[in-house]
C-alpha cells in the first residue's frame, strides 16, 4: 500500500517503531559495547553477529537486509563470513527480486519488500555485490541466476532511462529521508552496474560509455558532480563513488579530492554527507522529524572515501585514525554523528550501531 511516498508494509511499520524504541534506548543507556582488542575484531563481531537467516543491515533497529548495506560490506564481508553464506544471500535477492519483477530495497527472511520505498540503487548493488563475489571466488552465475539478473537489468534500463540519464522519477537511494530526482550517485552506481554486467557475462543494455559521457556532460561542474537534477548544491557521495569505484579519469578523480578537503568534509570524522542541510522540498514528510539526518557525518561513506583514496594511491593514514578511534570509544560501528561528532540523536531517531556496511568497508581498508 502506498501513503504518499512510502511503501506501507507490516515490516515498515515494524521498523518504524524500532526506530523509536532504539532511539530512547540509546540517549537512556549509550551505544553497546561489543568485545575485541581493535577495530578489525570489533568489525568482524558485527558481521559474524549480525549474518543470520538474512545478513542484517544494523543491531539496532535496521533489523532487516537492505541490499545496498551487504553490498557495501561484502568485500569486507568474504574475509570473515563463509563464502557459500554469502553466495546463498545473493541466489536468494536475485531469485525473490525475479519473483517480484524488480530488486527491492530489503528482505527479511522468505521475501524481499520497500522500506520506506523503491530505490534506484537497489540493482545496481545486487550487480556489483554479485560481480565481487564472482571476481573473489571465481564462481559463474548459476544458468537460472543469470537468466534472472538480465532480465531484470533489461527491465531496469528500459523503464528508468530518459534521455542518457536515470529518470526524474528515480527518486529513492540510499539517503532514503531525502527524495532526489536522479541522484547522481545512482547514475554513478548504475554505471558501475553496466560495467560490471560483463564480469557475470551478462549483455549491458545501454553502453557503460555512453552513460559516462552523460553523466560528465549533465552533472559534472568542474571540481565535484552536483546531486541531482534539481538544483546545483554538491552531490559528495556522487564524487565519492566514482572515486570508490575508480570511474572515470585519473585527473577528475583527484579534483573530487582536492574538493572533498578543501570543504573540510572529514572532519571532525569522515565524513559529512553534504555541505549542508537539504533543501526541505526533497524531504518527504516523515523526515521533518529529523531533517539533519543525512546531512550528518556518516562514518561508514567515509571508508568508502578512505577505499577510494587507498586505491587512488593517496595518503589516508589520519583519516583511518579518527574513525578508529571513533570505533575504540564506542567499541563498536555507528551509524551517524551530529556535526560535532557526538552520536546522532534526536526524540525520535538516533544512530544505529553495529552497522554492517560501516565494519565491511573498514575490513576492506584494514585486510584488502
Amino acid at each position: 500500500m502506498l501513503i504518499g511516498p512510502y511503501t506501507v508494509t507490516a515490516e515498515g511499520v515494524v521498523s518504524l517503531a524500532r526506530h523509536v524504541a532504539d532511539s530512547i534506548r540509546v540517549r537512556a543507556r549509550g551505544i553497546p559495547a561489543l568485545p575485541g582488542d581493535n577495530p578489525v575484531e570489533i568489525a568482524g563481531e558485527v558481521l559474524r553477529r549480525n549474518a543470520r537467516k538474512v545478513f542484517m543491515a544494523g543491531a539496532g533497529h535496521l533489523r532487516f537486509m537492505w541490499v545496498t548495506d551487504s553490498g557495501l560490506a561484502m568485500r569486507g564481508a568474504e574475509k570473515v563470513l563463509p563464502l557459500t553464506y554469502l553466495r546463498d544471500l545473493i541466489r536468494f535477492m536475485v531469485a525473490e527480486s525475479r519473483r517480484l519483477g524488480r530488486v527491492p530495497s530489503c528482505f527479511r527472511p522468505g521475501r524481499g519488500f520497500d522500506a520506506p520505498y523503491w530505490r534506484g540503487d537497489n540493482l545496481p548493488w545486487l550487480v556489483i555485490s554479485a560481480a565481487e563475489y564472482s571476481r573473489w571466488t571465481g564462481m559463474e552465475l548459476g544458468k537460472d541466476e543469470a537468466l534472472s539478473l538480465q532480465w531484470l537489468l533489461n527491465d531496469y534500463c528500459r523503464r528508468h532511462f530518459r534521455d542518457g540519464l536515470l529518470a526524474d522519477s528515480v527518486t529513492g537511494d540510499w539517503m532514503d529521508t531525502i527524495l532526489r530526482p536522479s541522484s547522481t550517485y545512482n547514475n554513478i552506481c548504475a554505471l558501475k552496474m553496466l560495467q560490471d554486467a560483463s564480469v557475470l557475462g551478462l549483455r549491458a543494455p545501454i553502453d557503460p560509455k555512453a552513460l559516462e559521457t552523460e553523466i560528465l556532460r549533465v552533472r559534472w561542474r568542474g571540481d565535484h558532480f552536483v546531486d541531482c537534477s534539481v538544483g546545483d548544491e554538491m552531490g559528495v557521495d556522487a564524487g565519492v563513488f566514482a572515486l570508490y569505484f575508480g570511474l572515470f579519469k585519473k585527473d577528475l578523480r583527484d579534483l573530487i579530492i582536492k574538493r572533498v578537503e578543501r570543504e573540510g568534509l572529514t572532519r571532525p570524522c569522515p565524513m559529512r554527507a553534504s555541505l549542508s542541510r537539504h533543501d526541505e522540498s526533497l524531504m518527504g514528510p516523515l523526515t521533518r522529524f529529523s531533517p539533519g539526518y543525512h546531512s550528518a557525518v556518516w562514518p561508514h561513506l567515509g571508508l568508502v572515501y578512505l577505499n577510494g583514496l587507498r586505491r587512488a594511491g593517496k595518503d589516508y593514514s589520519a583519516h583511518k585514525a579518527a574513525v578508529e578511534a571513533l570505533v575504540m570509544k564506542h567499541r563498536n560501528f555507528v551509524e551517524a554523528l551530529n556535526p560535532e561528532g557526538g552520536l546522532y540523536s534526536t526524540w525520535a531517531h538516533s544512530t544505529d550501531y553495529g552497522l554492517s556496511m560501516a565494519a565491511g568497508q573498514y575490513l576492506e581498508l584494514a585486510l584488502d
